[in-house]
């Protein structure tokens, strides 16, 4: 089973109904289609713009973005922003009949985007151009699966939902849990509400968990069967914000997100683009991942985006 994961953004009031069949749904929404051995799965930061977080989980979860644009709005600004600072330079436009198709391009000229695809709103032909999309792979490197949502589900016990970001899980697995280091079992594997003796990357999974309950359990925990750096401090070169509003400086209250982990955190040192951060818990993550800082409070909301060592 081949899978694959598309960020909805932009003006995208019941688009996911057009394209897929609505699955879980808080403060992120996901949507279906399944063609074949493919499984598309549709991810809309549902709580945004009232609140950034989700905006930044959907990046972090997707393959490629798909951008749907009626009009230019500081909304829409924010959202190519995000995915300019995360250097997301594969994806798709999708325009209204009444967008300066002009004026969009030279927004986007001198960012990362430069080079999307612009596509017709004609959700058949969006739903058959996304499902025939390949992504290259890492099927046999380290298990590596971030978790978005988990539960309790009665007869089974702990149930996780999350993407296999790398490598192959499989029933009967060990892999441990970050930032906790609380080693677990794979009791089962379902994909798209059937058993699978394994997953691969890419494929949106549901594990039953053997060994930990949900009250041990947060978004953005890591399964995997590597060792995970885990911290409460770090220190990273920041690309900042252009657009901020203000300095960062020494002592100032954040926040960060790491893949879906969502941390508070203070500034302890800012040296131009060198930043060193005391978070207010341990984060898990690997070499190369993305960390937004974010001021929730302020008009403009992302702060920078840098990269952990």
């Amino acid at each position: 089973m081949e899978g694959l994961t598309v960020g909805l953004f932009g003006h995208f009031e019941g688009i996911g109904k057009e394209l897929g069949k609505k699955g879980t749904s808080t403060d992120i929404t996901f949507y279906n289609y399944k063609k074949g051995e493919k499984v598309v799965c549709y991810v809309e930061p549902t709580r945004y713009p009232d609140r950034i977080n989700p905006l930044i989980y959907t990046i972090n979860m997707m393959d490629y973005p798909l951008v749907f644009i009626d009009e230019i709005t500081g909304e829409l600004g924010e959202t190519l922003l995000a995915l300019d600072m995360f250097e997301i330079d594969k994806g798709f436009f999708v325009l209204g009949d009444y967008v300066d198709v002009d004026m969009l391009k030279n927004i986007i000229s001198q960012t990362s985007m430069r080079n999307f695809e612009i596509l017709e709103k004609n959700f058949i032909d969006i739903r058959e151009k996304i499902v025939n999309l390949n992504v290259e792979r890492d099927y046999n490197g380290n298990v590596k699966i971030p978790i978005d949502h988990y539960f309790t589900v009665r007869s089974v016990g702990t149930v996780i939902l999350g993407k296999v970001e790398s490598g192959t899980v499989k029933v009967h697995d060990n892999l441990n849990i970050y930032p906790i280091n609380k080693t677990v079992m794979v009791r089962s594997i379902q994909i798209h509400d059937n058993d699978f003796k394994e997953a691969k990357a890419g494929n949106r999974v549901g594990l039953a968990l053997k060994g930990i309950t949900t009250e041990e359990l947060d978004r953005g925990y890591i399964l995997s069967d590597k060792d995970l750096k885990v911290t409460d401090e770090i220190k990273i070169k920041i690309n900042w914000n252009p657009f901020r509003q203000k300095d960062v400086k020494e002592g100032e209250n954040y926040q960060i997100i790491v893949g879906l982990q969502s941390v508070p955190c203070s500034v302890e040192e800012v040296n131009k683009n060198n930043v060193k951060l005391k978070l207010q818990k341990n984060i898990a993550y690997d070499v190369g991942d993305k960390v937004c800082l974010i001021d929730g409070s302020a008009k403009v909301r992302i702060v920078g985006v840098g990269t952990l060592e």
